[in-house]
């Protein structure tokens, strides 16, 4: 369905409950983000929600509140989605304060003062989380001077370059229909959502529809490790791999099928051999990254610091015959049955379905992409996993990061080699 200005229109009726959601999703993100003032498209995406038609924050929180409807914002480097749910019969007043947010907001200078201040709090905060530090340091490891490798909630440094007017120049230019999906889910009927679109969404100006896909990553060559140096670790989170096809490449499902044998299940060769059998890691997984542009296929351990030398090998030496193998005709039948049967746990709400169309979307995929995953999982023969194996994994050009103390682990590793090491400070990025 096409929307106001030219924008698209999605949903999921369901009336088994008397709530409804409604989403706008916006088609870029962090990857919009100017070098240097990296965080932007979060900042302003936040910053926008905190005062707009003349309402400060906290009166637009209490408006929000009293129609028992929540208002986020989720900002990834493909896109940026303003989402409000509540009940249905109080819609074409929430619908109403989504508008003026997101048509008429105000950015004050007060706000920005406050939002950079947090900002920096909430750093701090990520600093705290190994996991989510190793996942901050690999993916500019994985993708040095590209987009994906920039971080979302932006650096110290770059946060503090963020400004009101910034914001709104940022707003000004990416807010156009033709960069817009507007989503309903729930107790909602499409005529409904349509007629409360063009009543409080008329304002909205046409352009956009440019929507650029970013430029395949480098690749630099050899076994390269990053050792982020975080005092008096007990565990190290490791996470290495290397960027993959794009979601909408041909070879991207027959190497999503090879992942998940590889590390995608219990079963699994990585699971099977780091924890059933050795002890190694609680978890071990390989997973694809899915996005407008090529992510990246990664694999995930938490070892002990001291067991961290011989999991590594033991990662390194699984990956080497994975790719040098393939996976066998049985790992891909068990594979492909359980991605076709997960696949109903992902779309098991209208909210889920919801979700997963906006995606499909923004990052060009048809749009029957939901009924044809399952069959097309299914078709997929040993011969095309084993050829988009030979196609597309590397053997040695891989990126891996460890978040560690790196005064008590890099002894432990010299039995092991590198083509380049680097140690950084937690806290720097």
């Amino acid at each position: 369905m096409i929307g106001p200005a030219g924008s698209l229109v999605l949903g999921e009726e369901n009336h088994d409950l008397p709530l409804a959601r409604v989403t706008v999703t916006l088609r870029t993100g962090a990857t919009s983000d100017p070098e240097g003032q990296e965080g932007l498209a979060a900042f302003a995406s936040e910053l926008c929600r905190r005062g707009a038609a003349g309402r400060g924050r906290e009166a637009l929180d209490a408006a929000f509140e009293g129609l028992g409807a929540s208002f986020d914002v989720v900002v990834d480097h493909d896109a940026i989605t303003f989402d409000v749910e509540g009940l249905s019969r109080n819609l074409d007043q929430a619908v109403a304060l989504l508008a003026d947010v997101l048509l008429r907001p105000d950015f004050p200078v007060a706000e920005a003062d406050v939002l950079r201040r947090e900002s920096h709090a909430a750093l701090d905060e990520l600093r705290d989380d190994d996991a989510s530090l190793a996942r901050r340091f690999h993916a500019r490891h994985l993708f040095p001077a590209h987009p994906y490798g920039r971080p979302r909630s932006g650096t110290d440094a770059s946060i503090d370059r963020l400004t009101a007017e910034g914001a709104r120049r940022f707003f000004e230019r990416a807010f156009a229909g033709g960069d817009l999906l507007f989503g309903f889910a729930g107790d909602l009927a499409p005529d409904r959502f349509q007629a409360l679109l063009a009543r409080h969404f008329g304002a909205l100006r046409s352009g956009g529809a440019v929507h650029e896909v970013p430029p395949d990553p480098l690749f630099p060559s050899g076994l390269r490790l990053q050792i982020v140096d975080k005092p008096e670790r007990t565990q190290s989170q490791i996470l290495l791999g290397h960027p993959a096809p794009r979601w909408s490449d041909p070879d991207y499902l027959p190497l999503l099928v090879a992942a998940h044998a590889f590390g995608g299940t219990f079963t699994a060769r990585l699971m099977t051999e780091i924890r059933v059998k050795r002890g190694l890691s609680y978890g071990a997984s390989a997973r694809m990254g899915l996005g407008r542009g090529a992510k990246a296929i990664t694999v995930t351990v938490f070892p002990s610091l001291a067991q961290t030398p011989e999991t590594l090998a033991l990662v390194l030496d699984l990956w080497r015959a994975w790719v040098q193998d393939g996976v066998s005709d049985d790992e891909v039948a068990f594979a492909k049955t359980n991605l076709a049967s997960a696949f109903g746990f992902q779309i098991a709400t209208p909210e889920d379905r919801l979700d997963l169309a906006a995606s499909v979307a923004v990052c060009g995929l048809p749009g029957d992409y939901r009924e044809r995953f399952v069959p097309a999982v299914l078709a997929v023969e040993p011969a095309e996993v084993r050829a988009a194996m030979a196609r597309r994994l590397h053997e040695k050009d891989l990126a891996i990061t460890i978040v560690s103390t790196a005064k008590k682990l890099r002894p432990l590793l010299r039995k092991l080699s590198f083509d380049a090491l680097e140690v950084t400070p937690h806290d720097t990025f």
